[in-house]
C-alpha cells in the first residue's frame, strides 16, 4: 500500500499528538516544579502527575507546597484524584464524578505579624471589578460534584504569641453531592484532636428552603491547650479535663443570626490552677443541658446544670485573696451599673431561663495566711439546689446542706430575686460547730486559743425593699479558752469576758440577737448591720456585767456594782458584808472572774473630817475623858454646837478667829499629819474588804485586786465615799 503525502502528514500529526498526550503529565509536572515560585511565590513539588484520557481523570501524588523558607511544608498531600464527566458539557453543565484526597497535611502558623499564608493572599496586581456590571452579566452556572472524600487529613495550628498548638488528626470528610440544582446536600466530617479527642460533624443543607442542620459530637477532647485563651481574662497557669458534647444546630442560610442550638455538654475531671501552680477549682463532672438557644432573638433556655464533686480552693493573703488575683483584670476594669445593664437587657428583649442548678458532694478548702499561724477550714459534702432562674422570677428557691470542719452540720433554704435584690429570705441552722478550729483567730486577736466549745445557731431573715427582720438564736456549749499565748498582735477585746459572763450554770451560753433595718437607707449594708449589732451586744454585756451577775445570786445589780460607805468609816456594816458575800458567791459560780475595787471619796471633805475628829480626840484627852465617843455622822454637828470645844480650838496657837472651825482644825493638825491619817484610813478600808473576802468568804487573793484612783481629779459625781467594783477575767 502506497502512502500518500496526505496520509503521512495525518499520521505524523497523530503520532505527535499521541506523544504529546503521553508526555503531557510529565511536561506539566516539570513546568510546575520549575516555575512555581514565579507563579505563587512559593516552591511547589509534585512527585507524580497522571492524566487518564479514557476516564477523563487526573491523579497527583506527593504534592508539597513549601513555606517561604523552602524547607518546611505548608500544604502537602499523598494523593489527589479528580474524575471529570465531560459528557455533561453537552448539556451545559460542569460535572465532576469523584474527588478523592488522601493524606492532606496543613500547617497553619500565627506569629506576631500575621499568618504564614498572608503572602499568598496579597492583593497586589488584582483588578477591581465593578460589582454592578458583574451582576448584570451573571448567569446561573450549572455544576455537579459527586463523591467528595477526604481521608487521613491533618491540620496543625500553632499560635506563637500564645505558645499554643492545636493538632487535628485523622480528618475524614464525605460529601455525596454538591450541585447547582440539588435540593439537599449532606456532609460528614470526623477527625481526631489531641491524644484522645474525636470530633464528628454531620450536616444537612436544604437548598430549597435555605436552611441547614448540623449535628456536632465531641468525645474525650483534652481542653488543656485552650488555657491560652483563658489567660486573656484570668491569671492562671494550667487547665485540665476532657470535653464531651452533642449539639444540634439549625439555622438559616440567609440570616446568620437565625441559629438554634440544642444539646448537652460535659466536662470531666476538670481543674484550673493559679499562676503559681496551686489548684483553684476542680470538679469530677460538670454537665449542662441546652434546651434551646436562639442567637437572633436573644432567647436562651438552659435546662439542668449539675456539678459533681466540685472543689474550691479559697486562700486569703495579706495583699489579696486568690480570687482577686485570678480575676484581677475584671476587678480593675470599668463595670456598668446594675441600672444600665437592666436597661440594655430590656432594650434588647433578652430572655434567659435556667431550670435547675444542682451541686453535689462539693468541697470548699479555705486557708487564711494573714494570721500568726495558718487557719485551715474545710466544708465537705456541700449540696446546693437552685430552682428556676429567669429575669421575671420573683422567688428563686435555694436549698443547701453541708458538713462542717470537725463534725458540725449546716443546712437551710432561701429565696432570692433577680428583679429586686432586696427581696430575700433565709431559714438556716448550724449544728455542733466545733469552735476549737477557730483558735488561730482567737490567738491572733486575743492571745488565747479555744480549747473546747460547740456552737448551735438558728437564723431567720426576711428582707423587703423597706424592711429587714433578722432573728439569730445562738447557743454555745462547753466553751473555754486556753492559756495566754505570746502572739504580738493581740488586742484588748471584750469577747472573752462577754462570753464568760453569758455562761449559765449548765456551762452554756444562750442569747437571741434580733436585727432590723431599712434597705432604703443609703448606709444600709446587711453584713455590717448584723456585725455591729453583735458587737454592740457584747459591749453592752461587758459594760453592764452586773445585770447578768446579779441574776446568778438573786441580787439587784446596783447593790453589787457599788459598795457605798460613810466618811471616816473604817469597819464594815451589814450591808457591805452582804455585798461582799454576794461577790464571793459569784466567784464560786464563775471562778475565772476577777473583781477590781476602786475606792472613791471626796479627799478634801474626808481630810476636813479627819482634822475635826483628831481635834475632838485631843480635846477629850485634855479633859481626861477617855470613854467619850461621838459617832462620825454627828461629829461636825457636835463640834459646832459645843461651846467648850469651840473655845478650846480658838485658844490654840495656830487658830485664827477669821477662819471657820474646820479651817482652824486643819491648821492645828497640819497637812502632813492629815495626809498620813487619810492614807491610813484609805488603806484600812482596802484591808477590811480584802480580809472579809479571804478570811470569811475564803476567796483566793487572785480573784480580786484594788486599783489606785486619782482622787484629786474625780468628777463631782464620783466624790462620794464608795467602792466602785469592776469585773474582768483572771
Amino acid at each position: 500500500m502506497k502512502l500518500t503525502k496526505g496520509k503521512i502528514i495525518i499520521g505524523s500529526i497523530a503520532i505527535v499528538l499521541f506523544l504529546i498526550f503521553l508526555m503531557l503529565s510529565t511536561i506539566v509536572k516539570y513546568w510546575v516544579n520549575e516555575n512555581s515560585e514565579e507563579l505563587t511565590g512559593r516552591k511547589i513539588e509534585i512527585s507524580e502527575l497522571h492524566f487518564n484520557y479514557a476516564k477523563f481523570s487526573v491523579r497527583t501524588n506527593g504534592f508539597r507546597l513549601y513555606e517561604l523558607d523552602k524547607k518546611s511544608d505548608f500544604i502537602s498531600f499523598d494523593e489527589l484524584y479528580v474524575n471529570f464527566n465531560p459528557w455533561k458539557l453537552l448539556e451545559g453543565e460542569y460535572s465532576i464524578s469523584e474527588i478523592f484526597l488522601d493524606g492532606l497535611n496543613v500547617s497553619v502558623v500565627k506569629n506576631l505579624n500575621g499568618f504564614n499564608f498572608d503572602d499568598l493572599s496579597k492583593e497586589d496586581g488584582l483588578q477591581v471589578i465593578d460589582s454592578t456590571s458583574l451582576n448584570e452579566e451573571k448567569q446561573d452556572v450549572k455544576f455537579a460534584i459527586q463523591n467528595i472524600k477526604f481521608k487521613n487529613g491533618h491540620v496543625n495550628y500553632l499560635d506563637i504569641k500564645k505558645d499554643n498548638n492545636i493538632d487535628l488528626k485523622d480528618i475524614n470528610i464525605e460529601l455525596p453531592l454538591v450541585a447547582w440544582d440539588n435540593k439537599k446536600s449532606e456532609i460528614g466530617v470526623n477527625f481526631s484532636m489531641g491524644k484522645t479527642g474525636r470530633v464528628f460533624i454531620n450536616a444537612d443543607i436544604n437548598h430549597s428552603i435555605k436552611r441547614y442542620t448540623i449535628n456536632l459530637g465531641v468525645t474525650s477532647l483534652d481542653i488543656s491547650p485552650f488555657i491560652v485563651y483563658l489567660k486573656d481574662n484570668m491569671v492562671v497557669s494550667k487547665m485540665e479535663g476532657s470535653l464531651d458534647t452533642k449539639l444540634d444546630i439549625s439555622g438559616s442560610m440567609n440570616d446568620f443570626m437565625d441559629v438554634f442550638v440544642r444539646g448537652d455538654a460535659a466536662l470531666h475531671e476538670f481543674s484550673i490552677y493559679d499562676s503559681e501552680g496551686n489548684p483553684f477549682v476542680s470538679a469530677k463532672a460538670l454537665n449542662v443541658v441546652l434546651d434551646s438557644l436562639h442567637i437572633g432573638s436573644s432567647h436562651y433556655e438552659i435546662g439542668r446544670v449539675s456539678m459533681d464533686s466540685p472543689v474550691i480552693y479559697a486562700d486569703l493573703y495579706s495583699d489579696a485573696s486568690n480570687f482577686e488575683k485570678i480575676f484581677e483584670s475584671y476587678l480593675k476594669s470599668d463595670i456598668l451599673s446594675v441600672d444600665t445593664i437592666a436597661k440594655e437587657e430590656l432594650e434588647s428583649s433578652l430572655f434567659y431561663q435556667l431550670d435547675t442548678i444542682v451541686l453535689t458532694k462539693g468541697v470548699v478548702k479555705f486557708t487564711d495566711h494573714t494570721l500568726n499561724r495558718k487557719f485551715v477550714y474545710d466544708l465537705h459534702d456541700v449540696n446546693i439546689n437552685i430552682g428556676t432562674i429567669n429575669a421575671d422570677a420573683s422567688k428563686i428557691p435555694v436549698a443547701y446542706s453541708m458538713n462542717l470542719n470537725g463534725g458540725g452540720k449546716s443546712s437551710g433554704s432561701a429565696f432570692f430575686s433577680l428583679k429586686d435584690e432586696t427581696q430575700f429570705n433565709i431559714r438556716g441552722k448550724i449544728e455542733r460547730l466545733n469552735l476549737m478550729s477557730f483558735s488561730p483567730y482567737t490567738e491572733f486577736y486575743m492571745a488565747r486559743p479555744i480549747t473546747q466549745g460547740e456552737l448551735t445557731y438558728d437564723c431567720s431573715l426576711d428582707m423587703t425593699s423597706v424592711s429587714l427582720i433578722n432573728s439569730n438564736k445562738i447557743k454555745v456549749s462547753e466553751f473555754d479558752f486556753g492559756d495566754k499565748t505570746e502572739d504580738p498582735n493581740a488586742i484588748k477585746t471584750p469577747l472573752r469576758l462577754a462570753l464568760y459572763l453569758l455562761k449559765d450554770q449548765n456551762d452554756q451560753i444562750k442569747f437571741d440577737l434580733p436585727v432590723s433595718g431599712n434597705p432604703k437607707d443609703p448606709q444600709f449594708k446587711l453584713g455590717e448591720i448584723v456585725w455591729k449589732t453583735f458587737m454592740n451586744f457584747l459591749v453592752k454585756t461587758v459594760s453592764k456585767p452586773f445585770g447578768i451577775l446579779g441574776d446568778l445570786v438573786g441580787s439587784n445589780p446596783e447593790r453589787i456594782e457599788k459598795m457605798p460607805f460613810h466618811f471616816l468609816q473604817d469597819s464594815l456594816n451589814s450591808d457591805q458584808i452582804n455585798t461582799l458575800e454576794k461577790l464571793a458567791k459569784i466567784l464560786e459560780k464563775k471562778p475565772e472572774l476577777k473583781f477590781v475595787f476602786s475606792q472613791e471619796t471626796n479627799i478634801v471633805q474626808e481630810k476636813t473630817l479627819l482634822a475635826v475628829r483628831e481635834c475632838v480626840n485631843r480635846y477629850f484627852q485634855s479633859k481626861v475623858i477617855n470613854d467619850k465617843i461621838i459617832p462620825n455622822d454627828q461629829l461636825e454637828i457636835w463640834a459646832e454646837e459645843s461651846l467648850e470645844f469651840r473655845t478650846y480650838i480658838f485658844n490654840q496657837d495656830k487658830s485664827n478667829s477669821q477662819q471657820t472651825l474646820q479651817e482652824n482644825c486643819i491648821a492645828i493638825i497640819g497637812e502632813q499629819v492629815l495626809s498620813i491619817l487619810f492614807n491610813n484610813l484609805y488603806e484600812k478600808r482596802n484591808h477590811i474588804v480584802a480580809k472579809s473576802l479571804t478570811n470569811k468568804s475564803l476567796v483566793v487573793s487572785d480573784a480580786f485586786e484594788f486599783k489606785s484612783v486619782d482622787l484629786r481629779n474625780l468628777s463631782e459625781e464620783q466624790r462620794t465615799p464608795n467602792f466602785r467594783i469592776e469585773v474582768s477575767l483572771q
